[in-house]
């Protein structure tokens, strides 16, 4: 029979991941980048406000600021209450915002250039060079923001000293073309050796958390979650214990690789059977647990029975005569989170050998008492 992949797809999970790392790397270097930034702007500022005393001077000079004040808010926002909205909503924040701050560097050139001093327009000119090679290190993480950084800034810069006419100009746009391709070049090097180091990161962790046969949690992980999670709940506390009968057969007769067939068509059940906020694991062999934060026992046996006629479907290509594979499951349940995972796990662990003895392919509930 074929499962539904409600089980996390390890391609789903490792994109998480890497959106995850990518907002916490961009906004964990933004206050330097965003201090930094205004600092260069602060200077240019300051520095053509001794040349040219104007209302666009000050409207552009408000604009930068203003710009600054947004990504630091934003910054903050993301590092006090960044659960409250979507990632989604906090990457295209920081593209937008590092988008207008590019803009604003690079349209100093359209607005001022012509009635500056050389060294004044050089002053200018190599501020823009020098942010963009810092944003190769801050913003290269998401391509795509050092990219609207970069291109919005230093288009503008190529075209004003295209437009300004001249050889030294011309030979000047073209060296800022040939900047451009090179901090590309380099933006990427360092997005792509970023990437690889999270998925390095990832697949070291995900493989010391999961059992590489089913892709479930491992015992370690598994109980480390409950730990972390039952002291979050306010409901009852209920952990699924099932071990397969008759699963030794499988492995005599058809070969581990149909046993291991097998023991991937149960995980695949247990997730599919289980809600998205339960954590389940494979201990060993052919046992499993899972761990369910409800108040109604009666939920719990309603999924652990539905467990164990999914079981029974599970056929054997090539092998159909053999219907012999089913479970016993034995459920230890607590009404409240004050309860240890030893204390849980051991009961249901009973319980479970209770299902056994009374003939298999059944489910038996105990409750802990809380002076066990």
């Amino acid at each position: 029979m074929h499962y539904d992949e409600k089980r996390s797809d390890p391609s789903v999970k490792y994109k998480q991941w890497i959106t995850d790392n990518t907002l916490n790397s961009l906004y964990g270097n933004a206050p330097a980048s965003i201090i930094g930034s205004l600092a260069v702007f602060l200077v240019v500022s300051g520095s053509i406000w001794t040349q040219i005393a104007s209302l666009s001077l000050l409207v552009w000079s408000i604009s930068g600021v203003l710009i600054g004040v947004v990504r630091l808010a934003l910054w903050h926002g993301y590092k006090n209450k960044k659960e409250r909205l979507t990632p989604r909503f906090w990457l295209n924040s920081y593209r937008l915002t590092t988008l207008g701050s590019g803009i604003v560097y690079g349209i100093a050139m359209w607005l001022f250039f012509d009635d500056l001093s050389v060294e004044y327009q050089a002053l200018i000119y190599f501020g823009i060079v020098g942010l963009t090679a810092a944003a190769s290190g801050t913003h290269a993480v998401d391509f795509q923001t050092f990219q609207l950084f970069m291109f919005s800034a230093c288009m503008l810069v190529i075209t004003k000293l295209m437009s300004h006419g001249g050889p030294t100009f011309f030979s000047l746009a073209v060296m800022f073309v040939f900047y451009v391709l090179v901090m590309d070049r380099i933006g990427r090097n360092n997005n792509r050796t970023l990437l690889h180091n999270f998925k390095l990161t990832y697949t070291m962790r995900y493989r010391a958390t999961h059992d590489p046969l089913v892709d479930l949690l491992n015992r370690s992980e598994f109980e480390n979650q409950f730990e972390v999670n039952t002291p979050l709940t306010h409901h009852g506390v209920a952990v699924l214990f099932l071990d397969l009968d008759n699963f030794k057969p499988i492995n005599d007769t058809f070969g581990h690789q149909t046993g291991d067939r097998a023991l991937k068509q149960v995980a695949d059940i247990l997730v599919k059977s289980l809600r998205s906020d339960d954590s389940v694991a494979r201990l060993g062999g052919d046992e499993f647990v899972a761990c369910l934060f409800l108040d109604d026992i009666n939920e719990v046996k309603e999924i652990a029975d539905n467990i164990l006629q999914d079981i029974e479907k599970i056929s054997f290509p090539g092998s159909h005569h053999y219907t012999g594979l089913s479970a016993s499951i034995g459920i230890a349940f607590h009404h409240d989170n004050n309860v240890k995972y030893s204390q849980l796990l051991h009961v249901a662990d009973a319980a479970c050998y209770q299902s056994k003895e009374q003939g298999k392919n059944q489910v038996t509930i105990l409750f802990v008492k809380d002076n066990v």
